[in-house]
């Protein structure tokens, strides 16, 4: 007969053994379970994300679309004006005082953001009515998806670096003035003293020069003149000598520039260059197009002055109190900046100041269109940025209406030139 000791000891080694087991697999179990939330909520973060870049880029694209339909709406305008002032060149009265009424500047009035959207088609059906709560009152609104903004500058108001205007025109002397006046200022002599990345040292008149070449169908190094009227002619050395040089060799296009990007194929023109100048050029014009007189800054308006005196250099151009006063001159003339001036108005109040202009500028029906200037823009730039969520989307869009460029997208919301999303 066996004992009643050795059976009880047998079941306790058989309860250890089985707890053992259990704890073994709530471990395994536990581990899988965590490991299985974790994926699920990378998955699922992954899955948000990716939704929220999708309405991130929507409102992004919508913003330039919104923006789009503004500057159609500023192009519309300046042709009905313009249309007035011929009229009104014919002799009608009517039109006359159509076309001295100011033209205000709808696009820089109008704050294109998420919230301008929501006002303007706020009563589309496509959005459901908020519903009730409990007590009958409507319930909150939900929260939006994401909102944008947009931001548009004028690229008729910046440094053409095409150089490729007529010279008969003088829109070719008023470009390369403007060049002349951005790169001109003594802070950036340590740009011209000094050899780029790609080891090359350049003047200020040769960077005129290499980006003329650049564009032009000649294979010879253009000479400067100096003359506004004529600043180029053919010289005798080779126009790609300095892209031969190097390990990348290349020549160069004789063409138009494409994009603002395929300025650092030019010689002397680097990052540290772009760096400076890259916001205020422009390659975007067509060909002849003139500068919008309408600057905003101090810097501009003095160089349009510059531009517009005859005779050049003078002194009055030179006093450091003259481009606060041509603020305030311009400021008047615009109601801060509300309206928009002609190159006439923008001549009066350079010679209210003291300054000689020339004849082109003071005429009151420049029948010829000779002139530098314009007083309405055809091309420009808008920045979009969508946002939802934690994420964020920007699209750069450079679209024109510029008949010339556009051809039939001038009369709808323009044509994109460069489209460049982030």
């Amino acid at each position: 007969m066996t004992p009643p000791f050795h059976g009880a000891r047998g079941r306790r080694g058989e309860r250890g053994a089985a707890l053992l087991v259990v704890m073994v697999a709530v471990a395994l179990v536990t581990a899988l379970a965590v490991d299985l939330a974790y994926q699920t909520r990378v998955s699922l973060q992954i899955a948000a994300n990716g939704r929220d870049e999708l309405r991130a880029l929507a409102q992004a694209r919508g913003a330039v679309a919104l923006s789009r339909l503004v500057l159609n709406l500023q192009v519309q305008l300046d042709e009905a004006t313009g249309q007035a002032a011929n009229l009104a060149a014919l002799g009608g009265q009517g039109a006359a005082a159509a076309s001295a009424m100011p033209r205000p500047q709808i696009w820089k009035l109008v704050p294109i953001t998420s919230q301008l959207a929501a006002n303007l088609f706020a009563g589309g059906g496509a959005t459901p009515p908020p519903p009730s709560g409990g007590d009958g009152a409507p319930a909150a609104a939900p929260p939006p998806e994401g909102q944008f903004d947009a931001v548009i500058e004028d690229e008729d108001r910046k440094v053409n670096a095409q150089l490729d205007g007529s010279a008969q025109s003088g829109v070719l002397g008023g470009q390369v003035e403007a060049l002349t006046q951005l790169v001109g200022d003594r802070r950036w002599d340590f740009l011209f003293e000094r050899e780029d990345e790609h080891g090359v040292k350049i003047s200020r008149t040769d960077l005129a020069v290499f980006l003329t070449d650049w564009t032009d169908d000649d294979q010879v190094q253009s000479s400067f003149t100096g003359v506004p009227t004529k600043p180029f002619e053919a010289g005798f050395g080779d126009e790609n000598y300095y892209y031969e040089r190097g390990d990348d060799r290349y020549k160069a296009k004789n063409a138009r520039f494409d994009s603002l990007d395929e300025l650092y194929l030019v010689a002397g023109i680097g990052e540290t260059f772009m760096a400076a100048f890259g916001d205020r050029l422009t390659v975007y014009l067509s060909r002849n197009a003139k500068m919008n007189v309408n600057a905003d800054t101090r810097d501009e308006l003095l160089r349009n002055a510059r531009i517009m005196a005859d005779p050049p250099g003078q002194p009055i151009l030179s006093d450091p109190s003259f481009p606060e006063r041509l603020e305030k001159a311009v400021s008047t003339l615009r109601l801060g900046g509300f309206v928009a001036m002609t190159p006439q108005q923008f001549a009066g109040a350079l010679e209210s100041l003291g300054v000689a202009v020339g004849a082109t500028y003071t005429q009151a029906q420049n029948r010829d269109k000779r002139g530098a200037f314009t007083d309405r823009s055809k091309v420009f730039r808008i920045r979009g940025t969508g946002s939802a969520g934690q994420v964020q989307k920007s699209i750069e869009v450079v679209v024109s209406f510029d008949p010339e460029q556009a051809r039939e997208e001038a009369a709808g919301l323009g044509r994109p030139l460069h489209w460049y999303e982030e």
